[in-house]
Order: structure tokens, then sequence, then C-alpha cells
């Protein structure tokens, strides 16, 4: 069954009014000032419902979790991550990968500890509760805040126990979508959109990654004229999350799994 799967900081409490002393009548002022705030609730009653969609699209730390690179949850406008490659002094440990390949797939594969650790290694951040995505649609915002060589915001998929992946990504230095491969420690590029565009840093921009089967879409919501679809040699299957390259700084948010 279709649905969409929203990490997520709820920022709503609700406080139920219990009445004192049992049932009694309410006074004429009371009752008139009961239906003055009826009448003006009911024109706010859309607006309310359209912040809480947005509340609950917003990402949280919790169900992103880092696994290479220096991740943070932040605050820009809204919850968020940030990955910031200039605290981050490119080693990932044994230790952590260990922890991490265990934590998402039962067992840490020596394999996911030995790309992990590759000098190629490129940051990334695995959505927690999303075990296997096959098809369907992932979505983030994200800011592009510096990076000394690049900026860069990705979304990875296909995630396997042995640390391997694909990822879609738009970056400053060819201002254009691209889709990467990542094994045996290093990535290659297997896909780029041929349009090129300067987004502008500090403002919130979205990736749209859509996949079915083989074919894999990849699109910036804001601008039409940057997308791109690519078939992959195999269907894609695994983990999800988010992708940097090792330099740059990002904030992302937002960060939606429809299948």
């Amino acid at each position: 069954m279709a649905g969409t799967i929203f990490c997520y900081m709820s920022t709503y409490s609700a406080s139920p009014i219990s009445p004192v002393g049992g049932k009694r009548r309410r006074s004429r002022s009371q009752a008139l000032a009961l239906f003055a705030a009826a009448l003006i609730a009911v024109p706010v009653l859309p607006a309310l419902e359209e912040d809480e969609k947005r509340t609950r699209r917003v990402a949280a730390a919790g169900p992103l979790v880092g696994v290479v690179g220096h991740w943070t949850d932040t605050t820009i406008g809204t919850p968020g991550l940030v990955v910031n490659g200039e605290r981050w002094d490119g080693k990932t440990s044994t230790d952590a990968l260990e922890r991490a390949g265990t934590r998402l797939f039962g067992t840490a594969d020596p394999a996911f500890v030995t790309n992990g650790m590759a000098a190629g290694a490129f940051p990334f951040a695995v959505h927690e509760s999303t075990k296997v995505f096959q098809s369907g649609e992932l979505r983030v915002s994200f800011n592009l805040l510096g990076g000394k060589s690049d900026q860069f915001a990705g979304v990875m998929f296909g995630l396997n126990a042995r640390g391997e992946y694909h990822a879609a990504r738009y970056n400053t230095k060819d201002g254009n979508l691209a889709i990467w491969a990542f094994s045996n420690g290093e990535r290659r590029v297997i896909g780029r959109g041929t349009v090129h565009a300067q987004l502008p840093l500090n403002k919130w921009h979205t990736l749209v990654v859509t996949v079915r089967g083989k074919a894999v879409t990849v699109a910036l919501a804001e601008d039409a004229s940057l997308t791109f679809t690519h078939t992959l040699d195999v269907a894609p299957e695994g983990r999800v999350g988010l992708w940097a390259k090792r330099d740059a700084i990002t904030a992302f948010r937002e960060f939606a799994v429809r299948e």
C-alpha cells in the first residue's frame, strides 16, 4: 500500500480542558465568549492544517543516522541536519563503522567497514526506519552553506550491507544533477544531466529522486529544466539517506520517503 514516511519532530502539544466541580451551567458572558472564539477559529483552520503538514515534514536528527562524516542536528528556520566537512578529519573509525553496520543490518560486514574507511568514501546519513527501499520517491530540502572546493547536496539509495550504494546529487562546481555509484571504495559517475544552472547559496532548494525499477529520475523541484532520467544496470534495493561531498557544508530538512 502506497504511503509516505516523514522524518519529523512534532512541535505541537494539546492542553485538555477539564471542568471543575462537575456539570454546571455556563453564564451568558461565557457562552458569548465561546461563540466569539468559534467564529474567530474557523478562518484559521486551513492555515493551521497547512502549518501542521509542514511540521510533520520537518527532519529530526533521530531517524537519520550519520555513518560517515560530521553530522549534527541544528535549527535553521526549522529543525534539520547539517553535514560539515570543515569539522571532519576525513576518517571514520573501525569501531564506529562496525556499530553502524550492526545497527543498520544486524551485523557488520567487513566490506561495510572497508568501504566506510576508504579514501573515496563520502559522508552519508541513513534514514533508520526505512529498511528496504525499492521503488518510490525520495525528497529532501537542502541549503548550500559552504565548502572549500564545492557546494554539494545529495540523496543516497540502494545502500546494502557491504556499504555499496547509488546517490543523486546537485553541486555548484558542475551546476548540474548527476547519479553516482559507490563500491570497492571508489565512486564513479554513471549519469549526468545536460542542463547547467547555478543555484544560490544560503537558500532552500528541493531535490527529488524517483525510482521505478531500473529507471531513476533526478529533479530539482523549483526548476523544471533541471531533471534527467538514467537507467541503471540493476534495479536498486536497500537503505536510503543523505549524501554529501567530503568538504561540503550543507543543511538538510524535510527528508521524505514515499513508496
